[in-house]
């Protein structure tokens, strides 16, 4: 069910055609997978895994090798789009050890995109890109800490988390037989305000699970397309 009172919806004309829908505390998802901060003008998305399909074709898959072009593509959009002065990668930029040489060469033209590069790590990032580039645990600005999730810390007590990792995603159907499944953002909120933001996966390759919630939070989630953002109510 699509909440009737649902914010910022429609497609937007200054943003190339993509939706995008207000999530409160003056945060926007876009459709095309990421969260922006207008405001302090930063731009984060997860779970990238680049290299996903050369990963499969190593290991025997007959995977055509169409991810990597697709994700530097739409993630060069979306900086041309909102000129953030900060692009956070929220872990599992990349898929492993495969395509080294790719990861690199791409994550250093990603590198020039944005005055600011915040690499956080997640547990597919591993090998020589590791050597290549920064990365830290964690970063935070403002009342927003942002980290991958695979750590499994306590959710915070205050302020705000935006982590990746679980790639949430909701299933949609008409009744008939016919069914969707779409990446999701998902935010939990405590009795006290303090928020868990999970960020849908970034990858054209990923297919999500949907987020059962956690007890004791109030549970919100959007479903995300290039059309639409929109305000999933169960």
């Amino acid at each position: 069910m699509i909440d009737p009172k649902e914010k910022s919806t429609g497609l937007s004309p200054l943003l190339s055609g993509a939706s995008v829908a207000e999530i409160g505390g003056g945060l926007f998802l876009d459709g095309r997978l990421a969260l922006v901060d207008p405001e302090a003008r930063w731009l984060a998305l997860s779970d990238l895994h680049f290299g996903y399909e050369a990963n499969r074709r190593r290991e025997g898959g007959l995977w055509p090798m169409w991810g990597m072009e697709t994700i530097a593509t739409r993630l060069e959009g979306l900086v041309r789009d909102w000129q953030p002065d900060t692009l956070v990668l929220v872990g599992d930029i990349v898929d492993g050890t495969a395509a080294p040489d790719e990861a690199i060469a791409w994550l250093a033209r990603v590198r020039d995109l944005a005055p600011r590069l915040i690499l956080i790590e997640g547990n597919h990032d591993r090998g020589p890109i590791r050597r290549a580039f920064d990365w830290v645990e964690s970063w935070q600005i403002g009342d927003i800490v942002f980290e991958h999730g695979h750590l499994n810390r306590a959710a915070p007590v205050q302020g705000r988390r935006v982590r990746g990792h679980l790639h949430p995603s909701v299933n949609l159907n008409d009744g008939s037989g016919t069914r969707l499944r779409l990446p999701a953002l998902v935010v939990e909120k405590t009795s006290n305000g303090a928020a868990e933001i999970i960020l849908p996966a970034f990858s054209p390759w990923a297919g999500g699970a949907r987020h059962p919630g956690t007890e004791g939070r109030a549970l919100r989630r959007w479903a995300c397309s290039p059309q639409r953002v929109f305000e999933v109510i169960e």
